[in-house]
């Protein structure tokens, strides 16, 4: 029982590493082509469908206030929002904008919800908030609170987008991690279940992320081990040999022709299943290694101080 915990502590370790390697990638690739923005405009646009009252909405003064411009590079300039597009908005700021934009665009001289969605010309707009309103006409609150639901709702699907579509990235990522890296989960096992003292050392290093509190994950100490990382996880068949890299791929180059087939296949299969574990995320593999860190510490048989045995045949 032991070897097996150790074995699934040291390959969930690995994979939170790569996982979080991973993730930074990730954020750096949404930060440049402004993913979040860009998600949240396209959602206010499906909700209000108009473009003019869309424009007007993020144009409204409040709005702007938490806008900022994008970091685009000529790479991602194709879904890139070209103004300044805020990445959150809350649902109240949200029913607030929305009706100070309608009464605006269309001149309207009443500020309660139910009067301004009855004073709005027929549109599909009208037509959503009026069905989300529908019995509410006599209470402005309640009026707020159901378009503020709808705007919640809304948020939550596209939220729920978001994270397959961040998943989907964390895969092509982690495969290319993978290739880069030699990261074979299958030769990563193997060593770890033949090999004691790998599993000792990788279960050393899973230890690090095990901190329950700000205290001890703050200290200069676990700082500087996570720092030490990949010093510590060099007894792991991981990365390529310096000599053996310009060699190996130039005979992939050349059709791969002295690599024997079985050897492709594992070593494709390895990589596919690291590419999917790390596109579980970093928070799934850290959850995971700390409930076998402390599966392990529970199902430990503590020494006891005197041996029976030997504490009979001495009486004897």
């Amino acid at each position: 029982m032991d070897r097996i915990l150790g074995v699934a502590i040291g390959i969930a370790t690995v994979c939170l590493i790569f996982s979080i390697l991973a993730s930074h990638l990730q954020e750096l690739w949404a930060s440049f082509s402004a993913r979040r923005a860009a998600a949240l405009e396209i959602a206010i646009g499906n909700m209000l469908s108009d473009a003019n009252l869309s424009k007007a909405f993020f144009d409204h003064p409040l709005i702007q206030s938490i806008s900022f411009p994008s970091t685009r590079s000529a790479i991602f300039r194709g879904k890139t929002p070209v103004a300044r597009r805020p990445s959150y908005i809350s649902s109240d700021i949200f029913s607030k904008v929305l009706q100070s934009v309608l009464t605006t665009t269309h001149s309207l001289t009443v500020i309660e919800l139910p009067a301004i969605i009855g004073a709005l010309p027929d549109s599909t707009v009208k037509h959503r908030m009026k069905t989300l309103t529908l019995g509410l006409e006599n209470d402005a609150r309640a009026c707020n609170d159901a378009i503020e639901k709808w705007y919640d709702g809304t948020m939550d699907r596209i939220n729920g987008l978001y994270k397959r579509n961040t998943q989907i990235v964390l895969l092509f990522l982690g495969l290319i991690l993978a290739i880069a890296c030699n990261a074979n989960l299958l030769r990563v096992a193997s060593t770890l279940w033949t090999s004691a003292a790998a599993r000792d050392e990788v279960n050393a290093v899973a230890q690090m992320y095990g901190c329950k509190d700000d205290a001890n994950c703050s200290a200069d100490k676990y700082v500087e081990a996570r720092s030490d990382i990949e010093k510590n996880l060099k007894v792991l068949p991981l990365g390529y040999e310096t000599l053996d890299l310009f060699e190996y791929w130039s005979t992939v180059a050349k059709g791969g022709r002295g690599v024997p087939i079985k050897e492709w296949m594992f070593n494709l299969g390895g990589w596919l299943l690291t590419a999917v574990a790390i596109s579980l995320g970093a928070p799934f593999w850290f959850d995971l290694v700390n409930k076998f860190i402390n599966i392990r510490m529970v199902g430990q048989k503590p020494p006891s101080a005197v041996d029976p045995k030997s504490s009979a045949r001495s009486r004897t």
